[in-house]
C-alpha cells in the first residue's frame, strides 16, 4: 500500500507546477519537534471568476494561479500547501505573543477575492498526532477565512475571534454552508483506507489526478465524448419535483444544520465545535470520494476520468452509454446521500477547448433537470434535442428561479443559462422560444454571480 503522506511532496493537482499537496506538506512539518504552530489559510472566491472566464475549468485555472503567487511570496520560514481553492501555510510559532502575521494577500491576482485569518496550534505528542491537530485547526482556520473573505472589515484577530461573531453575522442556514466547508486534507492517512498510487490525486485514492488532463488535451483527440460531471446540490441536497416534496439527497450542510442551530442557540467553543463538526465533514468527504472513485471506476475500459472539479471529474470517453451507465452506478453506490449529473460533447475536431464549454453547457442541462424523472437529467449529450417534457421541466427549472429574485439560492444557475442562451436555442423546441425570450433577452440583462 503507497504510503498516505509522501516526502518530497506530490504535487497539488491542477496548481502550478510548484505547488506542494497540502497534506504532504503539513504531514512533513509535523514531524518536526516544533512545540506550536501558526497557521494560515488563504481562500478563494471563485464563482465570480466563473463567471469571467466563461467556464468553471477556466475560472479555477485563474484562482489557483493566483493562490501560487501568494503562497511563492509568503516569505522565509513559511511551508506552503494547496488544496482546491486554498492555499495553507505553516511555519514554527515564536515564543511571544501571538499576532497576526503579516497579511500575505500582496502577490495574488488583483482580480481574485481572497480571504484569509490564521491561528497558533499547539502541538503535542506524536506526529500523527500532531498532524491531526494541524488539520483540525485548518477547518476552524479556513471557515474564519470564508467569513473574512466575504466580510472584508472583520478585524484581523484569531480565527476563534472570527468565528465567534458568525452567530451575530449569519443565518443559521449560511452558518451550516460554512460549517460545510471543504477540508484541506481530510482522509487523514487513516491506515485502513487504500493508499493513493502514483498519477492519482492525493485525496481521492483510485482518481486520476488532474495534472494528467493537459496530456490529454495536447494529444488534441478526435472521436468520442468530451465528460464533465459535478455532483448536484452538495450542500442541500436535492428535493423530487414529483410534487411529492421528497428529498432525493441529504447534502452536506443538510446534516450540520443541527449543529449551527445549537450554535445559534448557545454559544460554543470552537474547539466543541471543531470536535463536533469534523468528524461529520470527515465522512461527507469520505462519501464523496467514494462516489467520485465509482465513477472513475465505472468508465474503466470506455475512457479516462480526472479530478478536476472538486466534486466532479473531467475527461474523454468513448461513447454516452458507458458515461451514463458509471453515473447511474455511481448514484446507487451513495443512493439517497449524493447524486451527480454528467455532461459531454463530441470530439469532432482539433479544437478541445470548445468541445470542453459544449460539454458545460450540457452539465448545465442536467441541473436544469434534476429532481426530475427525465434520463437527461443523468447525462446530456450536447446536441441532442430535449423533449417536450424535458424541455418544459427545464424552462420551468429557471422560471422558478428567475420568480425567486436575486440573492435566492441557485441564482447563478439563471446567470449561466443567460450566457448560455444561444446553445439553449439551439437544444429547446421552437415553442418554447418565447418563454425563452423573456428569461433570457438578447440584450438589457445582466445577472448577478448569485
Amino acid at each position: 500500500m503507497t504510503p498516505a503522506y509522501r516526502w518530497p511532496p506530490r504535487h497539488a493537482p491542477g496548481f502550478p507546477p510548484d505547488c506542494p499537496d497540502a497534506g504532504d506538506a503539513l504531514a512533513r512539518f509535523a514531524a518536526g519537534g516544533d512545540r506550536a504552530a501558526t497557521l494560515v489559510v488563504v481562500t478563494s472566491g471563485l464563482r465570480a471568476r466563473v463567471e469571467d472566464s466563461g467556464d468553471h475549468e477556466a475560472g479555477l485555472d485563474r484562482v489557483r494561479r493566483s493562490l501560487a503567487a501568494v503562497g511563492r511570496a509568503a516569505g522565509e520560514g513559511w511551508w506552503p500547501g494547496y488544496y482546491g481553492k486554498d492555499l495553507v501555510l505553516v511555519r514554527a510559532a515564536t515564543d511571544g505573543p501571538d499576532e497576526p502575521p503579516p497579511a500575505p494577500l500582496a502577490a495574488g491576482d488583483s482580480g481574485v477575492r481572497h480571504g484569509w485569518a490564521w491561528d497558533r496550534v499547539p502541538l503535542a505528542g506524536d506526529a500523527g498526532e500532531r498532524r491531526t491537530a494541524l488539520l483540525r485547526a485548518c477547518y476552524a482556520v479556513a471557515m474564519a477565512a470564508r467569513l473574512r473573505r466575504d466580510r472584508p472589515g472583520l478585524p484581523q484577530r484569531r480565527a476563534a475571534d472570527a468565528l465567534a461573531r458568525v452567530p451575530e453575522l449569519l443565518s443559521v442556514r449560511a452558518t451550516a454552508s460554512l460549517l460545510a466547508g471543504v477540508l484541506v486534507r481530510p482522509l487523514d492517512g487513516c491506515p485502513a483506507r487504500p493508499g493513493v498510487a502514483d498519477g492519482e490525486d492525493p485525496r481521492l485514492p483510485g482518481v486520476a489526478s488532474a495534472d494528467g488532463l493537459p496530456a490529454l488535451a495536447a494529444t488534441r483527440p478526435t472521436g468520442g465524448l468530451y465528460a464533465v460531471t459535478d455532483v448536484h446540490d452538495i450542500e442541500w441536497g436535492t428535493r423530487s419535483r414529483a410534487g411529492d416534496g421528497a428529498r432525493l439527497t441529504q447534502g452536506n450542510a443538510r446534516e450540520l444544520l443541527p449543529l449551527a442551530e445549537a450554535w445559534h442557540a448557545a454559544p460554543l467553543p470552537v474547539a466543541e465545535l471543531v470536535r463536533r463538526a469534523y468528524p461529520l465533514r470527515a465522512r461527507r468527504e469520505a462519501l464523496l470520494a467514494g462516489h467520485l472513485r465509482a465513477l472513475s471506476d465505472g468508465v474503466a475500459g470506455a475512457g479516462r476520468l480526472y479530478a478536476t472539479l472538486g466534486d466532479g471529474l473531467s475527461g474523454v470517453v468513448n461513447d454516452a452509454e458507458a458515461l451514463r451507465t458509471a453515473v447511474a452506478g455511481a448514484n446507487r453506490w451513495s443512493e439517497g446521500q449524493m447524486h451527480s449529473g454528467a455532461g459531454a460533447a463530441p470530439l469532432d475536431g482539433p479544437d478541445l477547448d470548445a468541445a470542453r464549454r459544449r460539454a458545460h453547457f450540457s452539465l448545465h442541462v442536467t441541473k436544469t433537470l434534476k429532481g426530475t424523472g427525465h434520463a437527461q437529467r443523468v447525462l446530456h449529450v450536447y446536441g441532442q434535442p430535449l423533449g417536450a417534457d424535458a424541455a418544459e421541466a427545464a424552462v420551468a427549472f429557471l422560471a422558478d428561479l428567475d420568480a425567486a429574485g436575486p440573492g435566492a439560492p441557485g441564482t447563478h444557475h439563471l446567470a449561466h443559462a443567460l450566457r448560455w442562451r444561444d446553445d439553449w436555442r439551439r437544444h429547446l423546441p421552437p415553442r418554447r422560444f418565447a418563454c425563452l425570450e423573456r428569461l433570457l433577452p438578447a440584450t438589457g440583462r445582466t445577472l448577478p454571480a448569485g
